[in-house]
């Protein structure tokens, strides 16, 4: 009887010092993020990788929530967000990302509202198109990818899920297709040339897109 509640004892003791382990070890853990919303673009916001204001650029921007910022850095052109996801030195504060729809937005005049954004790794990416965004070459992002499909029909490129995305697509894009003996030629597998390089052919290019949304020089309002 005695050895009996001699190991009663022992096992909880055993077990009241493998909860406080647990308490202990619960109160060391880093809290989990809070879930993440897209947030509008302030009309005074800059480009979080180059310091340059983001209103009246072309192309659709980004935007990056980031531990220890109350604000999500906002990046001027799809192709800057993406340079810094990649990052592996970001990879670890970052909490969320998202990208601006093309179907949601006109290309020369876009519209800074919440609601034109989807999550970065979720979208579809129209890589090697001919439209010029912030900073030269850029993105074409969109939530369907039907709409992604016929934006390279219209503008040229490919479409590319974001996990095929790598630093080497970033730092290689252009409004042509790469060669075959590009680095980045198996990604490209799929391109079309589009109908003009970038410049003044490409701002031409775009009236013949995917209706207002993404319409050259329309003034069209972004759909809801």
């Amino acid at each position: 009887m005695l050895q009996t509640r001699e190991f009663a004892n022992r096992c909880a003791a055993a077990a009241l010092a493998a909860a406080l382990v647990g308490v202990l070890g619960a109160c060391g853990r880093t809290p989990a993020a809070p879930p993440r919303q897209a947030a509008a673009i302030p009309g005074d916001a800059v480009s979080a990788s180059c310091g340059m204001r983001v209103a009246g650029a072309p192309g659709p921007r980004g935007e990056a929530w980031v531990a220890g910022h109350k604000a999500p850095l906002i990046f001027g052109s799809t192709r800057d967000l993406l340079a810094y996801m990649l990052q592996p030195d970001n990879k670890a504060t970052l909490q969320q990302a998202f990208v601006q729809d093309c179907a949601r937005i006109d290309w020369h005049h876009v519209s800074p509202a919440a609601s034109t954004f989807v999550p970065a790794r979720r979208a579809y990416y129209v890589a090697w198109q001919t439209l010029p965004g912030a900073m030269g070459p850029t993105f074409a992002t969109f939530a369907r990818r039907q709409d992604a499909v016929a934006f390279r029909q219209a503008h040229g490129g490919t479409v590319l899920d974001f996990d095929r995305i790598t630093p080497e697509v970033v730092s290689l894009l252009s409004y042509r297709c790469p060669a075959a003996s590009s680095p980045v030629a198996a990604a490209a597998a799929q391109c079309l040339n589009g109908p003009a390089a970038a410049g003044g052919g490409a701002m031409a290019a775009m009236g013949g897109g995917m209706g207002g949304g993404m319409g050259g020089g329309t003034g069209a309002t972004p759909k809801r």
